[in-house]
Order: C-alpha cells, then structure tokens, then sequence
C-alpha cells in the first residue's frame, strides 16, 4: 500500500489530545490518525448503507412482501424442532 502526506488544519487543542494519546498508546500520529479517518469512513459506509435499506423498505409494496414472507415462515416452522 502505498502512502501520501496531507496537510490538514485541526483545533489546538484537538491536536494536543491526539498527541497525548498517540505518546502514551505508544502509536505513531500518523497511525493514530489514519485509524481514526479510517473508522469514521467505515461508519459512514455503514450508514449509507443502512439509509439505502430503510429507503427500500420504506416502499409499501416491499414491506407487505417481507410481512408476508415472515408469516409465511412463521406459519410454517415447529417452534419445538428448533435448537434453542
């Protein structure tokens, strides 16, 4: 994997916590940053994703296909042949 610089402008004291956790993590800066970029980026992957499956199934046709699909599955499962 290759690596870039960046130059980016942060809050003093933002910057005085993150090299106060990275000194004492004994993590470099740039590690300690990019985890986090790498985290938040993860988190708004994750509710992209989310968005667009509430957005689907928002759509009344879908929800009434998914409540009977779950009926039907219900009506047709032995609760007691289940492992529990």
């Amino acid at each position: 994997m290759g690596y870039a610089k960046l130059s980016v402008t942060i809050p003093q004291e933002v910057y005085e916590e993150i090299k106060n956790v990275s000194f004492r993590n004994n993590v470099k800066l740039s590690r300690l940053v990019t985890e986090a970029i790498s985290d938040k980026l993860r988190r708004i992957k994750e509710q992209a994703l989310i968005d667009q499956i509430n957005k689907v199934f928002d759509d009344p046709e879908v929800s009434e296909e998914q409540r009977r699909m779950a009926e039907s599955i219900a009506d047709n499962t032995d609760v007691e042949e289940l492992p529990w």
